[in-house]
């Protein structure tokens, strides 16, 4: 396995993509935007500075899912 191989799956263990998020929640990403906006849902984090990929924390969006998150974290 190759570093950058064994990097994006590292990532996959803690972060999720728009795809997965938009599938998890049922909603459209322009919706899920809405709601980052409104401080309803987790905002994605820029993994790799300001270019390049944002990711969502797994835990976040899994927490947001039950309806336990909170913008101030804890749960």
């Amino acid at each position: 396995m190759t570093s950058s191989a064994f990097s994006a799956v590292d990532l996959r263990s803690y972060f999720l993509f728009w795809d997965d998020v938009k599938t998890l929640t049922g909603s459209s990403e322009s919706t899920i935007r809405r709601a980052i906006k409104r401080n309803d849902f987790p905002a994605p984090i820029h993994l790799f500075g300001d270019k390049g990929k944002v990711g969502f924390r797994k835990v976040d969006i899994l927490l947001w899912c039950e309806g336990r998150w909170s913008p101030e974290g804890g749960v």
